[in-house]
């Protein structure tokens, strides 16, 4: 793990810098959506979309290079696909902040007793989807399913207030599953590769709560 983040840093700091073709190819719109970034400036969040970039693409290499040749193989790589790679990837951030943010403008404000609790699990939630870093730490490939679970979210805003006692047995419902995915991962914290395999289970609860609370939206595998 320290290798991959080592060998990421290492292959940023021998090739350019996207930053300026992002800032003059990026779309007025998504230039705006990335002002919804409640974690710091603009230049911040494009970094964090260029580090999770640049291990997508290390990944995409297979084995982590261990010789020079190798070494140097993988940097041509990410140098020659990165600026397209983070631009695309940017377009998907812009989204899901702008989902983000609408989603916590819905949540502000007073609301009704029957609803406290489901709204306060919500925002639970939206913080452990978005947060200073959640790109590299989620990975490039996982942006596209973030901006669905937000989207999730969102149908399950819309149909709280007709029957909020449906929706606390859902919350159970994930409560449950969520308590055992807890204590797996406490388990399995003195064996990397069992520790691996449970965080996975995080994305596999993400699916459930996706068809829990909004079916029409499809989870990614059954």
């Amino acid at each position: 793990q320290a290798m991959a983040k080592g060998l990421r840093r290492l292959i940023l700091l021998n090739i350019p810098s996207p930053l300026k073709f992002l800032q003059a190819k990026l779309p007025n719109k998504a230039k705006l959506g990335l002002y919804f970034n409640p974690f710091g400036s603009v230049t911040d969040l494009l970094n964090d979309c260029i580090q999770a970039a640049t291990q997508d693409l290390i990944e995409q290499q297979g084995d982590l290079p261990r010789t020079e040749a190798d070494f140097k193989r993988c940097k041509d790589f990410v140098r020659a696909e990165l600026a397209d790679c983070v631009l695309q990837l940017a377009i998907v951030v812009e989204e899901v902040l702008r989902l983000s943010h609408e989603l916590n403008k819905q949540l502000k404000g007073n609301m009704p007793l029957a609803l406290i609790q489901s709204h306060g699990d919500i925002k639970k939630h939206l913080n452990q989807l978005i947060y200073k870093g959640f790109i590299t730490a989620s990975g490039a490939h996982r942006i596209t399913d973030i901006s669905r679970y937000l989207k999730a979210i969102k149908r399950r805003l819309e149909k709280l207030p007709v029957d909020p006692n449906q929706d606390r047995l859902k919350m159970i419902e994930i409560d449950k599953v969520t308590e055992k995915y807890q204590t797996a991962l406490v388990n399995a914290k003195h064996h990397l590769q069992h520790k691996q395999q449970v965080e996975q289970v995080k994305w596999m609860i993400e699916e459930f709560r996706v068809s829990v609370f909004a079916q029409n939206l499809k989870t990614a595998y059954p």
